[in-house]
């Protein structure tokens, strides 16, 4: 978005929040719509390593949500605080990659985010499939077995903490997930 188009958005904004073009409950909406936006807006760049699949949700087993090719720029919007998975945005797309996949500029040097973990600054955030599905994934085929997926989230063993790399080590040598 350019900054034109965005300073056109926002007076846009401006007057619909002062009452002069929608009702109380599309107002609402406008609102969600912009907190989601400034999510992204305020999200930090990385580069994907290889082609990777974008899941609904922080484990390889979830559905996919769509597929992109090595080098694609992602808007991450947060990490879990494993640093295994981030939330990422790119184009209309919002869904989870591994973040061994995930390349971050950090002190002039691209490090995965996965070895990076915390020191790299990006927010730590957690998962919650029912607002996050309700949000993202309204008409995808897979959001009918939304609670199959929640039972499973909700049944697996947790993750272990994160530890940075041993030296010399690379993530990139771990299998896919």
């Amino acid at each position: 978005m350019t900054s034109r188009s965005l300073r056109r958005s926002l007076r846009a904004t401006t007057r619909i929040f002062r009452g002069q073009c929608l009702s109380s409950g599309v107002r609402s909406w406008v609102a969600i719509a912009l907190f989601a936006f400034a999510s992204l807006a305020s999200a930090q760049t990385a580069i994907t390593t290889r082609a990777v699949t974008v899941r609904a949700g922080p484990d390889g087993s979830f559905p996919p949500v769509t597929w992109l090719v090595g080098g694609t720029s992602v808007a991450v919007v947060g990490c879990l605080a494993t640093w295994r998975w981030c939330d990422v945005g790119v184009g209309r797309d919002r869904g989870w990659i591994s973040a061994r996949y995930l390349a971050y500029t950090f002190n002039g040097r691209e490090i995965t985010i996965r070895d990076g973990g915390p020191q790299l600054g990006l927010p730590s955030i957690e998962f919650s499939i029912v607002p996050y599905w309700d949000e993202h994934y309204q008409g995808r085929p897979f959001f009918g077995r939304r609670l199959y997926w929640q039972n499973r989230m909700e049944n697996r063993a947790p993750a272990p903490a994160w530890r940075p790399p041993r030296s010399g080590a690379s993530s990139d040598a771990r299998p896919a997930p």
